[in-house]
């Protein structure tokens, strides 16, 4: 039986698309401070006062991107077990995993850089043969995201190494951070592409599955109530 996961596809839509915004902003304001002759000043107020709303803009959106980047995990994560787990409920069709893994495969060091790509890979491609019984729709973008991915968590942990080391965001920090928030947006965007085409196909599964269970003859129900008119008959003879 399959379980409902519109609804979290339409969440996880709306939380990367959010998380789209809030990157988008944040290379917006970096190209802006890598043009502005006086960004270094405004940490300590002689900077002009549209250079300084931009900086602590730009600092508001950084708590922001943090908060958005937990989310996004958290409902990615959500949707991807739920969509492995009706794969495992699919006549037919026999996941290389169990569904723990669509999360689990997320925190476990190394493994984390394969196999949530061959699982998402999976719900991609068996989905569709679970729903027309072909692939309708390559698998070409996934690669993309996950190269995406993959460069978002190596700029991450440049530009993590570079803050520490300052007291504030100078000019000289804005490229690797324009670089970081620029493959952010780039997975935010392509993730929620993926889970919208990706529902789709689990749309049509459940679809599918409910025209299947429709041409099933129905089995009347067994009465065990005594026909007394037979054992009248019987006697009569």
């Amino acid at each position: 039986m399959l379980r409902d996961n519109q609804q979290r596809a339409r969440t996880a839509r709306f939380v990367f698309l959010l998380f789209a915004f809030v990157c988008g902003s944040q290379v917006l304001i970096c190209l802006a401070g890598m043009n502005l002759p006086d960004w270094n000043g405004a940490v300590d107020g002689t900077s002009s006062g549209f250079t300084t709303g931009l900086y602590y803009g730009f600092i508001v959106l950084g708590v922001m991107y943090l908060v958005m980047i937990i989310a996004s995990y958290v409902y990615l994560i959500m949707w991807l077990r739920r969509a492995y787990y009706n794969l495992h409920q699919v006549p037919g069709i026999h996941p290389e995993y169990s569904d723990g893994w669509a999360a689990g495969a997320w925190f476990v060091p190394f493994l984390n850089f394969v196999r949530p790509f061959t699982i998402m890979r999976e719900v991609w491609q068996d989905t569709q043969r679970a729903a027309w019984g072909r692939i309708v729709e390559p698998n070409t973008i996934l690669g993309w995201w996950w190269a995406a991915f993959i460069i978002k968590l190596i700029s991450s942990r440049i530009t993590a190494k570079m803050g520490s080391d300052a007291d504030g965001v100078t000019q000289e920090d804005l490229l690797p951070m324009l670089i970081d928030t620029g493959t952010h947006l780039v997975f935010a965007v392509l993730t929620w592409h993926i889970i919208g085409r990706a529902s789709v196909f689990e749309e049509e599964l459940a679809v599918r599955q409910k025209v299947d269970q429709l041409g099933q003859p129905i089995a009347l129900p067994v009465s065990h109530k005594t026909d007394q008119s037979d054992y009248a008959l019987e006697e009569g003879y």
